[in-house]
């Protein structure tokens, strides 16, 4: 009874079902055969040959009758081990799939990996479909990632990754798919329609990626730079167009905002000889090549010096002097600025700690550095290594660290204040700023970019009037104006004219190396008229 339960049990599973009734059927079979074989012989001998003849003439047929339930257990407990052999190999089947489908995915966003990148371009160049077919490679990298990491937290980090990761996903069509190269870098392959401009697709990623990240009722907005390498054309090998790619990319991120980048065989050229440069610049750090010059700021009523901006140049053992201009861009495109600004910062408030008093020092502050966590940090250790007074130290930022003016950026400029720092707005006049930014930023003062003094002398040109409509600006906001470029006695009378707080340029003095400006110094003491003590101390109060 318990086989019939079991084989008609629901529970028992279909194959196990089958052997099972299978083993009875055979052992059925052979009673029967045996039964009716044993009919048969008894007739050909004369017996009784009737079917109750049969079955009453030994008692092997009544014990046979066991013989279907004996083989349907032995059959079911074969089809038990079948089945479970057969769930075992179907597990790994299962298992095997899932890890090649996982070893093709990025565990975090569940996009392609770049395994599975570098297998399907090969495969598509290998066989020219994809270059007749023109396909993309769009390579993204979210700009000031770390920022998002340093400020939120990982958390924020990976929701923002998975978040982006679904965005690239919808934009993808047809063959089209995305991947995660690693980190905070993506890639989109996209297989354009005929006729179709690259750079659409471009802005569509960057208005998709531009959009805010909601995480736990805070917005955080990712932007992205993007570079793009068409397969075949620009690369015959996989690992060549992705180069191609990230060529393109190291140009796009050298724009101020989001941007996208097509890649031109000029540019694999530029960017070699960057990577020499930035080579040579770690070099030339490394043995001291860098060195510092100095040049007066001029109370434009006093004409005594009041302070001095520091001006890097680079000693080349090749090149000769270097001008910053040359190797600055290069080296806040690959992050060196931060290290090269720290050292300017120590080494121009370590001379100055040995001027007289109250002259101070000027030093410019790449919008990069701004990027840098410590760099609060790092201008409270340089006065505090040096000795020299916060006051006395002015820290110029450019234009363009306004065109995105986050909290994170108005923090470090309160908190350089706070520490009695003065911040000064460089080259002013040529960027995006708004009369909002200025009052946020709270500038000590306004540095009027020198493009705007060359003609501010001339009949008819409209300088002059922009000139006076900044500094009745900066009176407003209660901060002074110093006019940079001054390269005429005519320009210094104009200054002078129009009520500009300081002048600088040429036509003042040229920049020097650190022992000049001590005889500078020392020279104009000695003739009673050297610096601005009254302003001076006015500006480093």
């Amino acid at each position: 009874m318990r086989l019939f339960k079991s084989t008609n049990d629901r529970s028992v599973h279909p194959l196990e079902r089958a052997y099972a009734v299978g083993g009875v059927a055979l052992g059925y079979g052979l009673w029967a055969f045996g039964f009716l074989t044993d009919m048969q012989v008894r007739d050909w001998r004369g017996l009784d040959g009737s079917v109750s003849g049969t079955f009453s003439s030994t008692l092997m047929h009544a014990m046979l009758l066991i013989l279907p339930l004996l083989l349907g257990r032995i059959f079911l407990g074969i089809g038990r081990r079948e089945r479970e052999m057969r769930d075992r190999v179907a597990q790994m089947s299962q298992a095997e799939e899932i890890m090649r489908l996982r070893a093709d995915r990025d565990p975090l966003t569940d996009l392609f990996n770049r395994g599975y990148l570098t297998r399907r371009l090969e495969e598509g160049i290998a066989t020219g479909q994809w270059q007749r077919r023109g396909v993309l490679i769009y390579m993204l990298d979210l700009d000031d990632f770390k920022h998002i990491n340093d400020t939120f937290g990982h958390r924020a980090g990976d929701i923002v990754l998975i978040e982006i990761a679904k965005r690239l996903k919808q934009l993808c069509r047809g063959d089209d798919f995305a991947a995660r190269l690693g980190g905070d870098e993506f890639l989109v392959m996209h297989f354009p329609l005929e006729g179709e401009d690259p750079g659409g697709f471009g802005t569509r990623i960057i208005e998709a990626v531009s959009r805010d990240v909601l995480y736990e009722d805070i917005r955080i907005i990712a932007g992205t730079s993007i570079g793009i390498a068409r397969v075949g054309d620009d690369g015959r090998t996989w690992s060549d167009v992705i180069r191609s790619a990230d060529v393109a990319l190291y140009h796009a991120k050298a724009e101020p905002l989001s941007a996208y980048r097509i890649f031109a065989p000029e540019m694999k050229r530029q960017k070699d000889e960057q990577a020499i440069l930035e080579a040579e610049m770690r070099t030339g750090l490394d043995r001291g090549e860098f060195e510092l010059y100095y040049q007066p700021i001029y109370g434009a009523a006093s004409g005594a010096i009041r302070s001095f901006e520091a001006l890097v140049r680079w000693n080349h053992p090749d090149r000769g002097l270097v001008p910053p201009m040359d190797f600055i861009p290069a080296a806040e495109s690959c992050g060196l600025i931060v290290r090269m600004g720290r050292m300017i910062l120590l080494d121009a408030c370590r001379t100055a700690a040995g001027w007289p008093k109250p002259v101070g020092i000027c030093v410019n502050l790449s919008p990069v550095q701004f990027k840098d966590t410590n760099l609060v940090e790092t201008v409270r250790q340089a006065l505090a290594v040096s000795g020299l007074a916060p006051g006395r130290l002015d820290l110029e930022i450019t234009e363009s660290l306004l065109l995105e003016p986050s909290p994170r950026i108005l923090k470090t400029v309160d908190a350089l204040r706070e520490m009695g720092v003065r911040i000064t707005m460089d080259d002013f006049g040529t960027g995006f700023s708004s009369i909002n930014n200025l009052r946020r930023f709270r500038f000590d003062r306004l540095k009027i970019d020198r493009s705007f003094t060359r003609d501010v002398t001339t009949t008819g040109a409209d300088d002059a009037e922009i000139v006076r409509t900044i500094v009745r600006l900066s009176r407003t906001l209660r901060m002074e104006t110093i006019l940079e470029g001054v390269e005429t006695e005519d320009q210094l009378a104009f200054a002078r004219s129009e009520g500009l707080t300081e002048v600088q340029g040429y036509y003042c003095a040229r920049p020097m190396r650190a022992p000049d400006v001590a005889r500078l110094l020392a020279e104009r003491n000695q003739a009673g008229n050297g610096t601005d003590t009254a302003d001076a101390e006015a500006s480093a109060a």
